[in-house]
């Protein structure tokens, strides 16, 4: 048996059952700029003293494979498939690809997101109109240590940014987005009552930029913690912005054999991105087909 200290509280874990950042208090949490302290308490609610992420205790990351496909880009300027130029170029149509043992399908898109538009922005700052980040780490550091994550990058708009140093295998850093932009921190909101549907389309687009060894969560209403949410890698590119579409059908639980059903995508709480490694991570859009996160 293995045991995990948090906040006071001893947690007895099965030595097949890996406690992980799910069940963790958020070290720091930021809303458009707002910071706010996670609480001691019960993970229902947040709240109380100030929390010490415990060191040990996370599950060991999942590695599945990573197929990926690079999409066709064309000179010149030209716009492509509904998306913009960039540069000189439009890429390729983000596509789905096949189901690669819970690792990611990606193709390389452009500005335009393989012809998806970008979404009308809020007025406070924002990734996809997704406002709220609940930012974690443990056993490490990070960087920005508390304070929002989200910076503004030339051209124009938001993006989120995020270091992670870890220290040992049992490190891990989380950037948690709640997709109603209600926090269970942040804002004392109920998981239970902020699930959202995103079942409408196939997958997930993403803009994005990392050094190292990531992956992407869908937390539920019913289970916003715990070690058991299916998840998909994100290819490390090398710090290099890429557009790829993370298929639903990619989507794993740890050990698992099947992708999410119904009940996982109807009732969607957070994305949640993992740093499994010392890592840097730059987010620019995160497109769900049919869903549009609300802005207040």
């Amino acid at each position: 048996m293995a045991r995990a200290q948090l906040a006071g509280v001893w947690f007895v874990c099965a030595l097949a059952v890996a406690c992980s950042s799910e069940s963790m208090l958020p070290a720091s949490t930021a809303s458009g700029g707002t910071v706010n302290t996670a609480g001691a308490g019960s993970p229902a609610t947040g709240t109380g003293g100030a929390a010490t992420p415990s060191a040990g205790g996370a599950g060991s990351p999942g590695s599945g494979a990573s197929g990926m496909t690079q999409g066709g880009s064309s000179a010149g300027g030209s716009t492509g498939g509904g998306g913009t130029s960039n540069g000189g170029q439009s890429g390729g149509g983000a596509g789905n690809g096949g189901v690669s043992n819970g690792g990611a399908s990606a193709a390389a898109g452009a500005a335009g997101m393989g012809g998806v538009p970008a979404l009308e922005p809020c007025s406070d700052p924002a990734v996809s109109r997704l406002k709220v980040w609940e930012m974690q780490v443990v056993s490490g550091s990070m960087v920005p240590a508390n304070g929002s994550p989200l910076r503004k990058y030339d051209g124009g708009g938001y993006e989120m940014y995020v270091e992670w140093t870890l220290n040992g295998a049992d490190g891990y850093g989380t950037a948690n987005a709640p997709l109603n932009n209600q926090g269970q921190y942040t804002s004392g909101a109920d998981p239970a009552k902020n699930g959202v549907d995103i079942s409408q389309g196939t997958g997930i687009t993403l803009e994005y930029a990392s050094a190292g060894s990531t992956y992407l969560q869908i937390r539920t209403a019913a289970e916003p913690h715990g070690g058991d949410h299916f998840r998909a890698d994100l290819p490390s590119t090398n710090g290099q912005l890429q557009t790829v579409t993370l298929a639903y059908a990619s989507f794993r639980r740890p050990g698992g054999t099947t992708p999410p059903g119904d009940d996982v995508l109807k009732a969607a709480f957070s994305f949640t991105f993992v740093g499994s490694a010392t890592t840097k991570l730059t987010l620019r859009q995160v497109l769900i087909p049919g869903f549009k996160p609300p802005c207040n």
